[in-house]
């Protein structure tokens, strides 16, 4: 007979067997680490174990990803607005220097500008230089004098270009725009195109009677300074004849374009050498208009469309608006010795921009670099930037100061 020690005796054997074996499965399990087996998701309430390594080591902030370039599809596409037009259309681009002293506002017909570049000139004066491509207003103005920088820009666009006066420097800023632009209405062989316009004896709209280009309208509060016309559609009509302007991609456009890394603003403000007053000139975004709208010195900066069904006899007024703003950022300076103040404007070259667009804010450059070429903008990661197609205002503005975005 088996003594109840002896039972227990072999009892605890077979208990330390049992735990000896598992103590062996487990060695064996832990020792295969190249298991590809999943491990069990822990139950949400369990939380993770964390191993701190002996010493921290700090990684390095990484540097921010450039906007990415949205990608339009191969359309034919006007070079000035990306609206979608037939192919074999001819690109005949006119320029016109428009006046933004106060007597001359509010100006007309801005809004059927397809770019409108917004300079400046002495003091804090602003000058327009306004791109038509698509359609050529009835007539436009007030027309001003022209400066360097301006034939500089009428010079990469291969345009007929027209203004009121100009002064010719010295080196390194002396240019001949009959040299340098291709259908320079002041010179070269277009006679006639200063003669005066008889409402008398036809319509703004009538290109068959012989009549004139340039008009004054001078009205309460706008001498005859700030009161000069051209009739541009008839100029175009009578002067462009089959010369087409060069197509240039100076940027991308795709309809509803979005930047996965735009920032959303609402406001822009330009200082433009305005040291009194920082907010001088804004846009203001509209969600739904999705249009940029222009103030200047905290009003609505109104400007006059004409009204083409009845022949440009009548027109509305309406608070300027663009679908797109570049903010291009050069060096101005002075004309040393000068009396007139004029300034200096490096449009040769390279520097940085912000574009917004709609209601997106991105960031990139702009590269011209001779006076041969034309100028490009560029994204962050060195891509065409892409606008909504639409008219565009471009402020060149000083470049140590810059736009206040909110």
């Amino acid at each position: 007979m088996i003594s109840d020690q002896t039972k227990r005796k072999a009892y605890a054997a077979r208990i330390s067997g049992v735990v000896s074996g598992l103590l062996a499965v487990a060695f064996l399990l832990g020792g295969c680490s190249l298991v590809t087996t999943p491990a069990a998701t822990p139950a949400p309430t369990e939380a993770p174990v964390v191993t701190l390594a002996p010493t921290a080591t700090v990684e390095p902030t990484p540097t921010p990803l450039p906007t990415p370039s949205p990608t339009p599809e191969p359309q034919n596409r006007s070079q000035t607005s990306g609206k979608v037009i037939p192919e074999g259309t001819a690109s005949k681009i006119f320029i016109m220097s428009i006046d933004n002293a106060d007597g001359a506002k509010p100006q007309t017909s801005l809004m059927e500008a397809d770019i409108v570049y917004e300079f400046l000139v002495e003091q804090t004066i602003t000058r327009f230089q306004a791109v038509f491509n698509d359609t050529y207003p009835l007539y436009a103005g007030p027309l001003r004098s022209t400066r360097y920088y301006f034939i500089d820009l009428a010079q990469e666009w291969d345009c007929m270009y027209l203004h009121e006066g100009y002064v010719v420097l010295a080196s390194p800023y002396r240019r001949i725009p009959s040299k340098l632009i291709s259908l320079y209405l002041p010179g070269g062989d277009f006679r006639g195109y200063s003669a005066t316009f008889s409402r008398k004896k036809g319509a703004y709209d009538d290109f068959e009677t012989s009549n004139g280009y340039k008009f004054r309208a001078p009205e309460t509060g706008r001498g005859d300074v700030h009161a000069l016309y051209y009739r541009v559609a008839a100029l175009v009509n009578k002067f462009f004849t089959d010369y087409e302007s060069k197509v240039c991609q100076r940027f991308n456009f795709m309809e509803n374009v979005s930047y996965e890394n735009g920032e959303s603003f609402t406001t822009v403000s330009l200082q433009f050498d305005n040291n009194t007053n920082p907010e001088w000139i804004q846009f203001t975004y509209d969600s739904t208009t999705n249009r940029l709208y222009r103030s200047e010195n905290g009003e609505p900066f109104m400007t006059r469309t004409l009204n083409a069904a009845d022949h440009g006899d009548t027109y509305t007024t309406e608070q300027m608006n663009v679908q797109n703003l570049i903010v291009q950022y050069v060096e101005y300076g002075s004309v040393k010795g000068d009396t007139k103040h004029r300034r200096t404007c490096d449009l040769i070259g390279e520097g940085t921009c912000d574009y917004f667009i709609n209601g997106q804010h991105v960031t990139g450059t702009w590269s011209r670099p001779t006076a041969e070429d034309y100028t490009s903008y560029y994204l962050d990661d060195g891509s065409l930037v892409t606008l909504e197609p639409g008219n565009t205002w471009i402020a060149v503005h000083p470049s140590d100061q810059p736009a206040t975005i909110d």
